[in-house]
Protein backbone atom coordinates (compact mmCIF):
# COMPACT_ATOMS: atom_id res chain seq x y z
CA UNK A 1 0.00 0.00 0.00
CA UNK A 2 1.52 3.88 -0.67
CA UNK A 3 1.00 5.17 2.66
CA UNK A 4 3.13 2.10 4.33
CA UNK A 5 6.03 3.32 1.41
CA UNK A 6 6.36 6.68 3.81
CA UNK A 7 8.31 5.14 6.38
CA UNK A 8 11.32 4.26 4.00
CA UNK A 9 11.65 7.35 2.08
CA UNK A 10 15.15 8.30 0.61
CA UNK A 11 14.16 11.22 -1.28
CA UNK A 12 11.32 13.69 -0.76
CA UNK A 13 10.62 16.29 -3.94
CA UNK A 14 8.62 19.48 -3.67
CA UNK A 15 6.64 22.16 -5.90
CA UNK A 16 7.16 25.52 -5.39
CA UNK A 17 4.61 27.50 -6.12
CA UNK A 18 0.91 26.83 -4.64
CA UNK A 19 2.48 23.84 -2.66
CA UNK A 20 5.59 25.40 -0.46
CA UNK A 21 4.59 29.14 -1.18
CA UNK A 22 1.61 30.80 -1.86
CA UNK A 23 2.58 32.33 -5.18
CA UNK A 24 0.09 31.50 -7.45
CA UNK A 25 -2.21 34.15 -6.66
CA UNK A 26 0.40 36.52 -6.97
CA UNK A 27 1.17 35.22 -10.18
CA UNK A 28 -2.12 36.01 -11.67
CA UNK A 29 -1.89 39.80 -10.07
CA UNK A 30 1.98 40.14 -12.07
CA UNK A 31 -0.07 39.11 -15.29
CA UNK A 32 -3.18 41.02 -15.01
CA UNK A 33 -0.61 44.21 -14.59
CA UNK A 34 1.50 42.95 -17.42
CA UNK A 35 -1.31 42.59 -19.95
CA UNK A 36 -3.08 46.27 -18.76
CA UNK A 37 0.19 47.65 -19.05
CA UNK A 38 -0.44 47.36 -22.45
CA UNK A 39 -4.01 47.36 -23.03
CA UNK A 40 -5.56 48.90 -19.43
CA UNK A 41 -9.28 47.78 -19.53
CA UNK A 42 -8.75 44.09 -20.35
CA UNK A 43 -10.65 41.68 -18.31
CA UNK A 44 -8.93 40.12 -15.07
CA UNK A 45 -10.26 36.77 -15.60
CA UNK A 46 -10.19 36.51 -19.46
CA UNK A 47 -6.47 37.33 -18.74
CA UNK A 48 -6.02 34.66 -16.53
CA UNK A 49 -7.68 32.33 -18.79
CA UNK A 50 -5.73 33.20 -22.12
CA UNK A 51 -2.13 32.89 -19.67
CA UNK A 52 -3.30 29.34 -18.64
CA UNK A 53 -4.31 28.37 -21.66
CA UNK A 54 -0.72 29.53 -23.51
CA UNK A 55 1.28 27.80 -20.08
CA UNK A 56 -0.80 24.72 -20.69
CA UNK A 57 -0.57 24.33 -24.13
CA UNK A 58 3.06 25.61 -25.35
CA UNK A 59 5.35 23.55 -23.14
CA UNK A 60 8.25 24.00 -25.18
CA UNK A 61 11.22 25.91 -24.49
CA UNK A 62 10.57 29.16 -22.14
CA UNK A 63 6.89 28.93 -21.46
CA UNK A 64 6.78 32.52 -20.50
CA UNK A 65 8.51 33.63 -23.47
CA UNK A 66 6.04 31.93 -25.32
CA UNK A 67 3.28 33.61 -23.17
CA UNK A 68 5.24 37.10 -24.00
CA UNK A 69 5.33 36.22 -27.71
CA UNK A 70 1.74 35.35 -27.84
CA UNK A 71 1.14 38.77 -26.09
CA UNK A 72 2.97 40.16 -28.68
CA UNK A 73 0.97 38.90 -31.54
CA UNK A 74 -2.48 39.39 -29.73
CA UNK A 75 -1.66 42.88 -28.87
CA UNK A 76 0.35 43.66 -31.72
CA UNK A 77 3.15 44.82 -30.12
CA UNK A 78 6.30 46.49 -31.09
CA UNK A 79 8.67 44.41 -28.84
CA UNK A 80 10.43 41.06 -28.77
CA UNK A 81 8.94 38.37 -26.94
CA UNK A 82 12.52 38.90 -24.75
CA UNK A 83 11.87 42.49 -23.96
CA UNK A 84 7.77 41.82 -23.05
CA UNK A 85 9.68 39.68 -20.31
CA UNK A 86 11.38 41.78 -19.10
CA UNK A 87 8.53 44.09 -18.19
CA UNK A 88 6.87 41.39 -16.83
CA UNK A 89 10.14 40.41 -14.57
CA UNK A 90 10.18 44.34 -13.42
CA UNK A 91 6.74 44.05 -12.51
CA UNK A 92 7.07 40.58 -10.73
CA UNK A 93 9.91 42.12 -8.42
CA UNK A 94 7.87 43.70 -5.95
CA UNK A 95 5.29 40.75 -5.52
CA UNK A 96 7.70 38.42 -5.21
CA UNK A 97 9.71 40.33 -2.63
CA UNK A 98 6.69 39.79 -0.47
CA UNK A 99 5.49 36.15 -0.78
CA UNK A 100 4.97 33.77 2.26
CA UNK A 101 5.36 30.02 2.80
CA UNK A 102 1.81 28.44 3.11
CA UNK A 103 0.79 27.39 6.65
CA UNK A 104 3.32 24.54 8.23
CA UNK A 105 5.42 24.06 4.81
CA UNK A 106 8.64 25.73 6.73
CA UNK A 107 8.04 23.66 9.60
CA UNK A 108 7.49 20.10 7.40
CA UNK A 109 10.70 21.11 5.71
CA UNK A 110 12.88 20.89 8.45
CA UNK A 111 11.45 18.18 10.51
CA UNK A 112 11.62 16.22 6.97
CA UNK A 113 15.56 17.22 6.92
CA UNK A 114 16.20 16.14 10.67
CA UNK A 115 15.00 12.51 9.73
CA UNK A 116 17.68 12.50 6.82
CA UNK A 117 15.59 12.14 3.81
CA UNK A 118 16.86 14.28 1.04
CA UNK A 119 14.37 17.39 -0.25
CA UNK A 120 14.78 18.44 -3.68
CA UNK A 121 12.75 20.89 -5.29
CA UNK A 122 11.33 20.99 -9.42
CA UNK A 123 9.66 24.01 -10.22
CA UNK A 124 8.74 26.07 -13.21
CA UNK A 125 9.80 29.30 -11.51
CA UNK A 126 13.05 31.01 -13.36
CA UNK A 127 16.32 30.82 -11.01
CA UNK A 128 15.69 34.44 -11.30
CA UNK A 129 12.65 34.18 -9.51
CA UNK A 130 14.40 31.91 -7.13
CA UNK A 131 17.02 34.26 -6.41
CA UNK A 132 14.84 36.90 -5.45
CA UNK A 133 13.21 34.48 -2.76
CA UNK A 134 17.04 33.54 -1.85
CA UNK A 135 18.23 36.98 -1.15
CA UNK A 136 15.34 39.40 -1.15
CA UNK A 137 12.35 37.78 0.44
CA UNK A 138 12.71 37.91 4.25
CA UNK A 139 9.22 36.17 4.94
CA UNK A 140 11.44 32.70 3.39
CA UNK A 141 14.78 33.74 3.93
CA UNK A 142 14.30 33.83 7.25
CA UNK A 143 11.96 31.45 8.16
CA UNK A 144 13.55 28.75 6.23
CA UNK A 145 16.28 29.35 3.85
CA UNK A 146 15.76 27.50 0.62
CA UNK A 147 19.15 26.95 -0.11
CA UNK A 148 20.12 25.70 3.35
CA UNK A 149 17.39 23.32 3.18
CA UNK A 150 17.34 21.55 -0.10
CA UNK A 151 19.74 19.39 -1.68
CA UNK A 152 19.24 19.80 -4.98
CA UNK A 153 17.11 22.71 -6.73
CA UNK A 154 16.02 22.37 -10.21
CA UNK A 155 14.20 25.46 -12.03
CA UNK A 156 12.63 25.93 -15.45
CA UNK A 157 16.16 27.09 -17.14
CA UNK A 158 17.49 23.96 -16.49
CA UNK A 159 15.27 21.76 -18.51
CA UNK A 160 13.56 21.71 -21.88
CA UNK A 161 10.20 20.27 -21.29
CA UNK A 162 8.09 21.95 -18.80
CA UNK A 163 5.43 19.74 -16.83
CA UNK A 164 3.29 17.90 -17.31
CA UNK A 165 6.37 16.23 -19.29
CA UNK A 166 8.50 14.20 -16.11
CA UNK A 167 11.65 15.55 -17.58
CA UNK A 168 12.08 18.04 -13.98
CA UNK A 169 11.43 14.28 -12.17
CA UNK A 170 13.44 12.06 -14.25
CA UNK A 171 16.41 14.99 -13.91
CA UNK A 172 16.33 14.16 -10.04
CA UNK A 173 16.03 10.80 -9.91
CA UNK A 174 18.79 10.86 -11.95
CA UNK A 175 20.90 13.07 -10.19
CA UNK A 176 20.48 10.77 -6.96
CA UNK A 177 20.81 7.50 -8.80
CA UNK A 178 17.23 6.38 -6.91
CA UNK A 179 16.68 2.84 -8.66
CA UNK A 180 13.80 2.01 -5.87
CA UNK A 181 11.49 4.92 -7.14
CA UNK A 182 8.96 3.66 -4.37
CA UNK A 183 11.56 5.32 -1.83
CA UNK A 184 10.72 8.95 -3.69
CA UNK A 185 7.60 10.86 -3.34
CA UNK A 186 6.74 14.39 -4.66
CA UNK A 187 4.16 16.68 -3.09
CA UNK A 188 2.37 18.75 -5.55
CA UNK A 189 -0.45 21.15 -5.83
CA UNK A 190 -1.85 21.20 -9.73
CA UNK A 191 -2.88 18.78 -12.24
CA UNK A 192 -0.08 19.41 -14.52
CA UNK A 193 2.61 18.65 -11.41
CA UNK A 194 0.47 15.58 -10.28
CA UNK A 195 0.91 14.34 -14.42
CA UNK A 196 4.58 14.75 -14.43
CA UNK A 197 5.17 13.08 -10.96
CA UNK A 198 3.27 10.04 -12.26
CA UNK A 199 4.67 10.36 -16.00
CA UNK A 200 8.11 9.84 -13.66
CA UNK A 201 6.34 6.85 -12.81
CA UNK A 202 6.66 8.64 -8.55
CA UNK A 203 4.06 8.52 -5.95
CA UNK A 204 2.67 11.79 -5.48
CA UNK A 205 0.19 13.76 -2.58
CA UNK A 206 -1.58 16.18 -3.83
CA UNK A 207 -1.66 19.08 -1.73
CA UNK A 208 -4.76 21.53 -1.66
CA UNK A 209 -4.40 24.48 -3.25
CA UNK A 210 -7.61 26.96 -4.09
CA UNK A 211 -6.39 28.08 -7.67
CA UNK A 212 -6.26 24.10 -8.58
CA UNK A 213 -10.06 23.97 -8.02
CA UNK A 214 -10.54 24.00 -11.76
CA UNK A 215 -8.76 20.51 -11.85
CA UNK A 216 -9.29 19.21 -8.93
CA UNK A 217 -11.75 16.29 -9.25
CA UNK A 218 -8.46 14.67 -12.13
CA UNK A 219 -6.08 15.79 -9.50
CA UNK A 220 -7.77 13.72 -6.91
CA UNK A 221 -8.19 10.81 -9.14
CA UNK A 222 -4.53 10.70 -10.73
CA UNK A 223 -2.58 11.26 -7.40
CA UNK A 224 -1.85 8.63 -4.73
CA UNK A 225 -2.86 10.72 -1.88
CA UNK A 226 -4.60 14.42 -0.78
CA UNK A 227 -4.17 15.99 1.78
CA UNK A 228 -5.63 19.50 2.92
CA UNK A 229 -2.78 21.04 4.26
CA UNK A 230 0.59 20.88 5.92
CA UNK A 231 -0.90 20.30 8.94
CA UNK A 232 -2.31 16.99 7.40
CA UNK A 233 0.33 16.28 5.55
CA UNK A 234 2.70 16.12 9.05
CA UNK A 235 0.03 13.82 10.91
CA UNK A 236 0.26 11.23 7.84
CA UNK A 237 4.78 11.49 8.27
CA UNK A 238 4.76 11.14 11.94
CA UNK A 239 1.83 8.14 11.96
CA UNK A 240 4.25 6.50 9.01
CA UNK A 241 7.54 7.10 9.62
CA UNK A 242 9.75 4.87 11.57
CA UNK A 243 10.90 7.15 14.16
CA UNK A 244 8.29 10.09 15.13
CA UNK A 245 8.56 13.64 13.77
Amino acid sequence: MFLEKIKDLDLIIFDLDGTLIDSNGVNNEIDIELVRFFKEKKNADEIIQERDYILKTKTNGDIYVNYCQYLKEKYNLDLLAEEILEIRRKISRKFLKNVKYKPGADIIIKLIKEQKIKLALATVSSRQSLNIYFYENENIRKKCDLQKYFDLIVTKDDVIQKKPNPEVYNKIINKFNIKDLSKCLVIEDSLSGVVAAKRAKLNVIAIYDKYSDKDREKINEIADYNVKDFEELFTLFKDKRRKEI
